[in-house]
């Protein structure tokens, strides 16, 4: 019997020490544990305001990244000062669960109430190969999301509708975040352009294109659609954001 429980004693603690060596605590570990790691690969950004923002009344903050296809293992590191934006060894893991979003074409972490200024980092996983996303600053209580519907204007034009809008508050954006969406969150196009304007579906004026590429998005006549915008500043903050339903003809 007490042969038995030493045995038992000796398995529990190489488990232990299994387990605590391939806990994942930090980036800095996480990257060590990865052959191939990918950085800056990720598309995200953050909103996010100290009494949330629309669609998001029950979270301050959301941090919204792009999966690409094959994607799994969805992580999100963060780091508790600005300063530490490029040491790895300063993210820390989180226990946040990402959750979809225009019914998981794009995905989130929301993250609740903390003080001043965050650093974070999304990673997942393409087969063997980690990805990372560039740093993201979250300026939630510093600069908090504008949500202004009202900066947008569109313009009819049967099933090729041009929307147009201008900077909030904040006129610190880099570039400009479109998506074509269904009422019911299917996503339909999603791009990025330098130039507070888009037409659907024009191409001439986007820098960067995240719709299918076996797709060829159209929209129907006398229908009603949602255009989501997000002007995002050079550390990958949306400084402003709306959603407005449209209608073609």
């Amino acid at each position: 019997m007490k042969n038995t429980l030493i045995v038992l004693l000796v398995i529990t603690i190489v488990s232990c020490t299994k387990q605590s060596t391939n806990e994942i605590t930090t980036l800095d570990t996480y990257i060590n544990q990865s052959d191939t790691v990918l950085y800056n690969k990720i598309i995200a950004c953050a909103a996010g305001s100290p009494n949330g923002i629309s669609g998001e009344n029950k979270f301050e903050t959301s941090v919204f990244f792009y999966p690409i296809p094959g994607a799994t293992d969805y992580k999100y590191f963060e780091t508790l000062f600005v300063k530490d934006s490029v040491n790895f060894d300063k993210y820390i893991q989180t226990k946040l669960v990402s959750e979809p979003v225009f019914n998981g074409y794009l995905r989130k972490f929301n993250r609740g109430k903390f003080k001043s200024e965050r650093m974070g980092i999304v990673t997942y996983r393409v087969g063997e190969q980690l990805h990372i996303c560039t740093p993201v600053r979250i300026k939630t209580n510093v600069k908090p999301t504008e949500v202004n519907p009202n900066l947008l204007t569109t313009t009819e034009n049967n099933i090729t509708p041009n929307f147009t809008w201008t900077d909030g508050e904040i006129d610190e954006n880099v570039i400009y975040f479109q998506v074509i969406s269904e009422l019911s969150g299917e996503f339909i196009s999603g791009t990025y352009t330098y130039q507070k304007q888009f037409t659907f579906y024009d191409l001439s004026n986007v820098v960067l294109n995240v719709t299918n590429p076996n797709t060829t998005p159209q929209l129907l006549p006398n229908k009603t659609y949602n255009f989501t915008m997000m002007a995002v500043s050079e550390d990958n903050w949306v400084n402003l954001m709306f959603q407005v339903p449209f209608q073609t003809h």
